[in-house]
């Protein structure tokens, strides 16, 4: 009498091993790609603040009436767009986004764009503190 199994198959320590190697293989590539999602992420976060800056400095700006000396005035402005100093900085042309960084913004104004009479460009410009920016342009009719 033999108290031994007919089937003795099963996983030998070295079939192990590899399973465990593939396995970890796979892992540390999806791990790669979590880092590289992370990363293409937070680039867009930073693109996304920049432009959405840069739109709320344009609708500031066209919001001015047309009679408003800035559009008869050709030359570079720049933004106070943070007048309460909201990030302690003690500067009022940068702002500091949580997550985001710093930021700075101007406008362009270009009088009788290409011999229009009585048409201005405005040039949005926010720069974010990589040194990307990001430019976004309008025209507005002025008063003569």
């Amino acid at each position: 009498m033999s108290n031994r199994c007919a089937n003795d198959n099963g996983y030998t320590l070295v079939e192990v091993l590899i399973a465990l190697t593939i396995f970890s293989v796979g892992l540390l590539a999806i791990a790669g790609l979590q880092i590289n999602a992370i990363r293409y992420n937070s680039g867009s976060n930073l693109r996304t603040s920049t432009t959405a800056m840069a739109q709320g400095v344009m609708e500031q700006v066209m919001s001015l009436p047309s009679d408003n000396p800035l559009f008869r005035t050709a030359g570079t402005n720049v933004v106070s767009i943070d007048p309460n100093d909201s990030d302690g900085d003690g500067d009022a042309t940068t702002l500091r986004l949580q997550g985001a960084g710093f930021f700075t913004a101007n406008w362009v104004v270009t009088v009788d764009w290409q011999g229009i009479t009585g048409l201005s460009r405005i040039d949005v410009n926010v720069q974010e503190n990589s040194g990307r920016t990001i430019t976004l342009t309008n025209f507005k009719r002025y008063n003569l």
